[in-house]
């Protein structure tokens, strides 16, 4: 707590059998608290959807993401990609479906 902070590196998706996103936050009144723990190798992007994201304006590559604690308590996370929106990119996907026919073909002759 009130320390500074260091840069982490890690690699998504992870090569781990136990496969997941976890999200914690400690404070002195009510100790270590668990905001989510969403298993399997799509639990990170499960947890990005459910952040506020905002680039940060004239820096490339890097985000802010935010949850809002049950307390009511901001959670706060700088998120610096490799190239690009990173993992963000994946959530424009929301919502897409290919389509039910890809190629048209007629009576072939």
């Amino acid at each position: 707590m009130n320390q500074m902070p260091v840069w982490q590196r890690f690699a998504w998706p992870a090569d781990t059998e136990a496969a997941g996103a976890r999200l914690s936050w400690m404070s002195t009144p009510a100790g270590t608290r668990l905001y989510a723990d969403i298993p399997g190798a799509w639990g990170w992007i499960r947890l990005l959807e459910q952040a506020t994201v905002s680039a940060y304006p004239g820096v490339g590559s890097s985000y802010s993401l935010s949850w809002q604690a049950q307390d009511g308590r901001a959670l706060n996370y700088t998120l610096r990609t490799e190239a690009g929106e990173g993992p963000l990119a994946l959530l424009k996907l929301r919502g897409f479906r290919l389509p039910e026919t890809i190629f048209i073909t007629t009576g072939a002759g």
